[in-house]
């Protein structure tokens, strides 16, 4: 029985110390420059303002995904840029978390596409290039090219 409790006692210190620790786990997560780990094992290192990523940071996803950039009330906001795992990369303006402004497409097949975003598609004037050098240049509409 004693053998029992103590191999319970090793277990469970075991796994507390390989645990992730979670919450703001160095400087101002509230007011300032901080680091916070997610439960769901998100990362974020930068600028919060009333608790909230505001400002200037970084979000690492444990599925690889990078966004760097600005943030407003939680959510990407301005200028960033957001690296998939895949190696794909968006870099342009973002509103209330979306793609939607002027911005450039990276594909990993080397294709590219370079214009404006509405809600995350093609919308407005742009241009998307292949990787072979060709090209197409308009009006997309809802990610649909137009004209």
């Amino acid at each position: 029985m004693k053998s029992v409790l103590l191999f319970s006692i090793i277990l469970f210190t075991c796994y507390i110390s390989n645990a992730q620790e979670t919450g703001c786990v160095s400087g101002s997560c509230e007011d300032g420059i901080g680091k916070y780990i997610f439960a769901n094992g998100f990362i974020y290192e930068g600028n919060f303002e009333d608790g909230q990523r505001s400002g200037l940071g970084k979000l690492i996803r444990p599925d690889g995904d990078i966004y760097d950039g600005m943030w407003v009330n939680d959510q990407y906001h301005g200028q960033g840029s957001y690296t998939w795992a895949d190696g794909s990369k968006y870099t342009g303006e973002w509103k209330n978390g979306v793609q939607d402004g002027y911005g450039i497409f990276f594909y990993t097949n080397g294709d590219k596409y370079t214009g404006y975003f509405r809600n995350n598609q093609f919308h407005g004037k742009g241009k998307y290039t292949w990787a072979d050098g060709t090209s197409q240049e308009g009006i997309y509409e809802n990610g649909i090219f137009k004209e």
